[in-house]
C-alpha cells in the first residue's frame, strides 16, 4: 500500500518539541511514528493506549478508589450471577450497530 495521503494537524509547540526529541531517542521519525499510530487505530479499531481521567499530577476526590473497587465488584458479580451479560467485541459493535441503524431509521420517519 503506497502512501498517498497527507495528513496535518496542530499541536502545542512544547508537546511538539518534547515528542520528536523522544522519537529521535529511539531512532524513529515522527511520520513513522503517525504511520504507525494510525494502523494500529486501523487494525484495532481503538486508541493504541488507555485514556485516563487522572494524568497522575492531580489529586483524586476523597472516595472515589473505594467507589471504584465497589462498583467493579458490583458488576463482577451481576456478571458472575447472570444478572449482566457479558459481550465479545464483535458482539456489542453488532448490537451498536443495531441501534444505530434503529434511530437512525426513526428519525427519518
Amino acid at each position: 500500500m503506497g502512501l498517498d495521503a497527507t495528513v496535518q494537524f496542530r499541536v502545542s509547540s512544547s508537546v511538539k518539541e518534547e515528542a520528536f526529541a523522544v522519537l529521535q531517542e529511539m531512532g524513529v521519525s515522527p511520520s513513522v511514528a503517525m504511520q504507525l499510530f494510525l494502523q494500529q487505530i486501523q487494525k484495532t479499531k481503538t486508541l493504541p493506549f488507555v485514556i485516563t481521567a487522572n494524568n497522575g499530577n492531580e489529586e483524586k476526590e476523597d472516595g472515589y478508589d473505594d467507589w471504584l473497587r465497589a462498583r467493579l465488584e458490583s458488576t463482577l458479580q451481576k456478571l458472575q450471577s447472570g444478572e449482566m451479560k457479558r459481550y465479545t467485541h464483535n458482539e456489542a459493535m453488532s448490537l451498536l450497530d443495531e441501534m444505530v441503524e434503529s434511530r437512525v431509521k426513526s428519525r427519518t420517519k
